[in-house]
């Protein structure tokens, strides 16, 4: 990744330890200058939100077919 620094001592000799750090968006770094693990944001992060299906189309679950629980016996 390129620009990641050490937030620490500010050295560019920095190497990615683990692709995932605490958070879904962050890397784990080590800087080799001054020994420090650190997390940065990843270079792959796509802030574009996942689409979600608008209030305008049909949702695929067993309430939206109509179907009643298989389990419980209708009312007469």
């Amino acid at each position: 990744m390129a620009g990641v620094t050490c937030p620490f001592c500010d050295s560019a000799q920095v190497e990615r330890v683990a692709q995932w750090g605490g958070q879904i968006i962050t890397a784990q770094w080590r800087c080799t200058a001054c020994n420090s693990y650190f997390e940065a944001v990843r270079d792959d992060y796509n802030d574009t939100p996942a689409s979600t299906p608008s209030a305008s189309e049909p949702s695929t679950g067993a309430a939206a077919s109509g179907r009643q629980n298989a389990n419980r016996p209708e009312a007469a």
